[in-house]
C-alpha cells in the first residue's frame, strides 16, 4: 500500500469521486450529473483532509487504483473553525446551506449509531473507494487486510457504515458483521452499520 499525503489529495478525490458517482447517498444529494462533477471532489477533498489531520489514509499503489480512509475517533476534536480549516467553508459556499444542513443532520444519526454500536477501542473506514476501471481485482481487500491484521494485533475493532447494499457482502467476506440496518430518516435510503472484531 502507498500511504497518502497533503500532495495526492487532487488525485484520490478523484478516484473517491469515480467510486461513488452512483452511489446512492451521494445522489440523494447530487442527483443530476453536473452538480455531481462540480461537488463531489470538494466533498472527498474534505474527508480526505479530515482522514490526515485524525487518521490514515491509503492507496493500493502509487497508481491509486482505491482509496482507504482510516479515522481514530479519539483524534478527532471537531469545532467549527477546525472545519473551515479542513475546507468546511469551500462545502458550504459550494452546497448552500440547505445541503449542508441535511448533511448535518445526516452527520448527527450516524453519530449516534456509532456512539450504539461501535465497539472503543477502534477505528473507523471510510470512505474506501476503488476506480470503476479498477474494481472487481481485488483492491479493495488489499486496502482493508493489511489494516485489520494490525488493528487485530492491536486489539482494535474496525466500525464502518455504508448505504449501498452491493458493499454489504463484500465487507462481510473480509470479517465484517452487520450489527444494525436501518434507514436514514429524511434520506430515505438504507443503511447499514457493520463491525470487524479482533480474535
Amino acid at each position: 500500500m502507498t500511504r497518502i499525503d497533503a500532495s495526492l489529495i487532487p488525485q484520490a478525490s478523484e478516484v473517491l469521486t469515480r467510486a461513488f458517482w452512483n452511489d446512492p447517498f451521494d445522489l440523494y444529494f447530487f442527483p443530476d450529473e453536473s452538480s455531481r462533477r462540480k461537488c463531489l471532489p470538494a466533498f472527498f477533498e474534505y474527508r480526505l483532509k479530515q482522514g490526515l489531520r485524525y487518521g490514515e489514509v491509503y492507496a493500493t499503489s502509487p497508481s491509486l487504483e482505491g482509496i482507504a480512509v482510516w479515522t481514530d475517533p479519539t483524534r478527532v476534536k471537531s469545532s467549527f473553525w477546525r472545519e473551515l480549516f479542513t475546507g468546511g467553508f469551500k462545502l458550504y459556499r459550494m452546497y448552500g446551506g440547505t445541503i449542508i444542513k441535511e448533511m448535518r443532520q445526516f452527520e448527527a444519526f450516524a453519530m449516534e449509531r456509532h456512539a450504539k454500536y461501535a465497539r472503543p477501542p477502534y477505528m473507523h473506514l471510510g470512505p474506501l473507494g476503488v476506480n470503476p476501471q479498477h474494481q472487481g481485482k481485488g483492491h479493495a481487500s488489499r486496502l482493508i487486510k493489511p489494516m485489520l491484521r494490525r488493528l487485530d494485533g492491536e486489539g482494535v475493532s474496525c466500525y464502518l457504515e455504508t448505504q449501498n447494499k452491493d458493499n454489504v457482502s463484500l465487507y462481510e467476506h473480509l470479517g465484517f458483521e452487520v450489527v444494525a440496518e436501518g434507514v436514514a430518516p429524511f434520506l430515505d435510503i438504507p443503511h447499514w452499520d457493520m463491525i470487524h472484531m479482533p480474535p
